[in-house]
């Protein structure tokens, strides 16, 4: 062959032989048939296109691609080859596990059996995937599941025990006083809600009252704003006005006032005197030594008017009684005179 020609063909199978290289290191393989399936993941740190992905331990596959997701920056879309041979279910999860506690990171298939039929996961699919932490990683369920059993029933009977009354041990006494610190705190909460309810009654009381002070305030100031507007009118009409004839016709007033007073007082004079010669006509009349005094004080005189209007009033009432007795009328003899059953005199002179 031409030398151009065996050129070529050492160029294409140096070409080959190097993607295949590169397939090989990468953890892939041509012409396999292995199926492509991916998973999405927000942290792919420590995850590269030669992670492993494995189920129980045992490598079915390798990782081949990560790429962001274009809607979601922060959502990572991992790409994994996994055996023709292994039959995925569609509810397989892909968790991203830590492979040992110095660094690295693993992919483990997750599903109870293989797939046969319907329900098998297509080629290029979607599978859920899940992230575990380190401690996640490197102990399982099944394996810390009967240790925490066993801390849990130890922890019950100890907190079980603790607090109890007839226990001299310090941490069952600090608990006992504790609960009834905790008891005498609940029964002052309650003391405490009561009196804050009813200073809330009487702080809307006194708000109510502060509101009413408050419009009250306002009414006053708008009052007191209106007389402060009525004596600067007045003081600016003083100012305009003219004092000085204001207070001549007042000092003229005042004159008149006072020459008044006086002849006020000239009349009070006289009264005085004039009521001073009546007080001395009334000790006159008074006195025993006067005529008048002598009859005001003398008390046979007014026995005897006394005596005189009884008998005026006696005679008064017979002549109202028996006018005959004292007009005759005709000739005729006048009658005997009857008593009626109520006269004047004769009960005056029983009860003399």
């Amino acid at each position: 062959m031409r030398k151009e020609i065996q050129i070529a063909i050492l160029a294409i199978v140096t070409i080959a032989a190097s993607i295949w290289g590169f397939k090989f290191i990468s953890g892939t393989t041509l012409f396999s048939g292995d199926k492509l399936f991916y998973a999405v993941f927000e942290n792919v740190k420590d995850v590269n296109t030669a992670t492993p992905v494995l189920i129980n331990g045992y490598q079915v596959g390798t990782v081949v691609s990560i790429n962001p997701v274009p809607e979601d920056i922060k959502q990572i879309k991992v790409g994994f080859q996994v055996k023709k041979s292994i039959a995925l279910p569609d509810y397989t999860v892909v968790e991203l596990r830590s492979s040992s506690p110095l660094g690295g990171k693993e992919l483990e298939l997750v599903f109870d059996k293989m797939c046969s039929g319907d329900n098998c996961a297509p080629n290029k699919s979607v599978l859920k995937g899940v992230e575990v932490g380190i401690l996640g990683s490197l102990i399982s369920a099944e394996e810390i599941e009967p240790h925490v059993e066993s801390l849990t029933s130890g922890l019950n009977e100890t907190l079980s025990s603790l607090g109890n009354p007839d226990s001299d041990a310090p941490m069952d006494v600090a608990i006992v006083k504790l609960s009834e610190t905790m008891n005498n705190l609940a029964s002052t909460t309650a003391e405490l809600d009561k009196l804050m309810s009813n200073s809330s009654r009487n702080l809307e009381r006194m708000m109510s009252h502060m509101a009413t002070l408050s419009g009250s305030l306002i009414e006053t100031n708008e009052k007191l704003t209106s007389v402060l507007t009525n004596v600067d009118s007045i003081t600016a009409d003083l100012k305009s006005a003219s004092l000085s004839e204001t207070i001549s016709k007042s000092n003229a007033t005042f004159d008149q006032a006072t020459s008044s007073l006086a002849g006020l007082e000239d009349t009070m004079e006289e009264a005085n005197v004039t009521l001073q010669e009546l007080t001395e006509l009334l000790k006159k009349a008074s006195s025993d030594e006067s005529s008048l005094g002598a009859l005001l004080n003398e008390k046979g005189l007014y026995n005897n008017m006394e005596e005189t209007t009884a008998n005026l009033n006696l005679l008064l009432q017979d002549m109202r009684l028996n006018p005959r007795r004292y007009f005759r009328l005709f000739g005729k003899k006048s009658p005997e005179y009857v008593y009626p059953d109520q006269d004047p005199a004769m009960i005056n002179i029983e009860d003399k």
